[in-house]
């Protein structure tokens, strides 16, 4: 099956990882069918096991960087429906992200969180769907509180991105 990789912390003032080092890591920690998607931590593999294909990656990572990076597993088809199930609109107003969980429980205490003005948040199936205005995404109380409460459980992807990369798969 086709598995997303989607690395935490990366190519954003923590570790760079280039995308020919990424996928030359991947292909040599055994990974197969290795494409990766843009410069911001995100390939498309070939696995039997998403959460073992993490965990393969994470390991090859600690091994490469000298750090532990986070890297969560989906499906494909997991991840499309994650795409697809958005509940908020999409304008030129707005950004759309998902924040996915990594380690359970976390969306649900994201869920609990209060919005800001103007912002909009729903969470299901370990993710959490999120719209902000436009040039808040580090500062609005969503972000803030996303911050302060799961910095290192979470990562987080445009929708745009996560479109880009089932493109790739």
């Amino acid at each position: 099956m086709r598995v997303a990789l989607l690395l935490r912390g990366v190519n954003v003032g923590g570790v760079t990882v280039r995308s020919a080092d990424l996928r030359a890591l991947l292909t040599d920690a055994g990974l197969d069918d290795v494409v990766t998607v843009l410069a911001s931590g995100n390939a498309v593999v070939t696995a039997t096991d998403a959460s073992a294909a993490a965990e393969t990656a994470e390991v090859a990572l600690d091994k490469a960087y000298g750090r532990r990076i986070r890297v969560l597993g989906i499906a494909i088809d997991a991840l499309a429906t994650v795409v697809e199930a958005y509940p908020h609109g999409e304008d030129d107003d707005h950004t759309p992200y998902v924040v996915f969980e990594l380690e359970a429980g976390v969306a649900k205490e994201l869920a609990a969180l209060e919005p800001g003005d103007d912002e909009a948040i729903a969470a299901a199936g370990g993710v959490v769907h999120w719209s902000n205005p436009k040039g808040t995404t580090l500062t609005s109380p969503f972000a803030k509180a996303l911050e302060r409460t799961a910095k290192d459980r979470v990562t987080t992807r445009n929708l745009r991105t996560l479109r880009k990369v089932l493109a790739a798969a």
